[in-house]
């Protein structure tokens, strides 16, 4: 994970912690979740590109 999205979650919970109500704040943790796991998709696809990236140029 990159220290710039790092940050932006980090940001994305302090605004959640500081929210001024209930919805809000699922809304915003929402958004933080679905980020981190979007993140963590991407970081997967990007060692599957590299595995097979490996794979072509010793073939």
């Amino acid at each position: 994970m990159s220290n710039e999205l790092r940050n932006k979650l980090h940001e994305l919970q302090q605004l959640s912690n500081n929210a001024p109500d209930a919805p809000t704040r699922a809304i915003i943790e929402a958004l933080r979740l679905q980020t981190a796991i979007l993140n963590e998709r991407l970081f997967r696809i990007e060692l599957q590109l590299s595995e097979m990236s490996k794979r072509t140029d010793t073939a």
